[in-house]
């Protein structure tokens, strides 16, 4: 099959590059053939090694630097260049010979305008994916989908370990699990096997794009109150998008400079350099407990996973995940106590429940896998 990757969405870095990374390599190793469709001088962070078609209808619109009072000027014209970039897509399928059209991050948005284009009576199938859909988007959510019923080609696919989203009368919505992310590059690791040693300092890391919501200080507060000497190392990883956030985590990295033992990063990392640093840690830490996690898959989670690394995680974290399977700890964010408890009790028994963590971190990534990911979305 030809398969078209409808991307519009610009980011420094992260899992929105590796999630188009996952769809392209997987198509080529079932032996389809990927190609993308990108706006006008849309600023690749990556080379995906496929042929790229430019759509017309403008250039890319994101909101970095802008002030509050362009923000709704810029929304308008973001909607109207999906719009002309949809329209765009439904002659380029044509021209291009296009089996399946994949559009890898949606919202009810994505659906209303994708109605008001001929996308919606292409003779290819589209995929609009979902990542998660919260309680406040599912009423509007589902209004689009009733209204997407008539198109017989058009496919609603949300990933999720939830089924709130699906009824019988939108045969169309369809539930598809989380792929794992995995290295990229050559630094990979031997399938189910974990880095702690009693020789080695036992590290955690705490990766991902900063934000204000993930109560980081708390966190590294409960650290710093066991007074863990270097046997015992955080690593903090901070990818900033807000001028506000760089300003937040950068008064972060200062408030705690005297401790030997935590390690911060703010920067975007990508490729290499992001595989070489969470390949440096033994265990990962989601301390962040947005009631939305419930809903959204968490994409630190499933690459925990994916680079076989235990997890100390909130309870809003995907809970369907480590009531399945043993890969890790779930964390009580009540207070600065019970986080201590919670780092001190995870750090004592890593070693001794290696073998478990091995198996149920083997068992998530079959079930999880690229595989299974691709063949439910285009196996109709």
């Amino acid at each position: 099959m030809r398969v078209a990757i409808l991307e519009s969405i610009v980011m420094p870095a992260g899992h929105e590059v590796e999630f188009d990374r996952i769809l392209i390599n997987e198509l080529k190793r079932q032996g389809h053939e990927p190609l993308l469709f990108v706006p006008e001088n849309f600023p690749f962070k990556v080379d995906y090694g496929v042929d790229v078609v430019y759509l017309e209808g403008g250039e890319v619109v994101t909101y970095a630097g802008a002030s509050k009072w362009k923000k709704p000027f810029l929304s308008i014209l973001r909607e109207r260049r999906r719009r002309s970039w949809f329209k765009s897509a439904a002659q380029k399928i044509k021209e291009y010979k296009i089996d399946a059209l994949i559009i890898p991050t949606g919202t009810y948005r994505y659906i209303k305008a994708l109605l008001d284009t001929p996308l919606k009576d292409s003779a290819a199938a589209v995929h609009v994916i979902f990542h998660g859909i919260g309680k406040g988007e599912m009423e509007r959510f589902i209004k689009q989908a009733h209204r997407s019923n008539a198109y017989k080609n058009l496919y609603l696919d949300v990933i999720s370990l939830r089924d709130d989203m699906l009824r019988s009368d939108l045969p169309r919505v369809r539930k598809i699990l989380p792929p794992v992310f995995l290295p990229s590059t050559e630094l990979s690791t031997e399938q189910g096997h974990l880095t702690i040693t009693k020789e080695e300092p036992i590290k955690l890391g705490f990766f991902g794009q900063f934000r204000k919501e993930k109560n980081i200080e708390r966190f590294i507060d409960a650290f710093v109150s066991l007074n863990y000497d270097d046997a015992v190392q955080l690593v903090v990883q901070g990818a900033t998008v807000k001028p506000e956030d760089g300003e937040l985590f950068e008064s972060i990295i200062k408030k705690y400079s005297q401790y030997s033992n935590i390690k911060f990063i703010h920067a975007s990392l990508i490729g290499k350099d992001w595989d070489a640093a969470l390949m440096s840690v033994d265990a990962l830490l989601l301390p962040y407990g947005a009631e939305r996690y419930r809903y959204h898959w968490a994409a630190m989670l499933f690459t925990a996973i994916g680079f076989y690394k235990p997890v100390l995680i909130s309870p809003e974290i995907n809970p369907e995940v480590l009531e399945q399977y043993s890969i890790g700890e779930v964390l009580n964010l009540d207070t600065v106590h019970t986080i201590a408890q919670g780092i001190q009790h995870f750090v004592d028994t890593l070693q001794n429940n290696k073998e478990r963590y091995d198996q149920g971190l083997r068992d998530a990534n079959e079930q999880f896998s690229h595989r299974a990911l691709i063949e439910s979305i285009i196996n109709l």
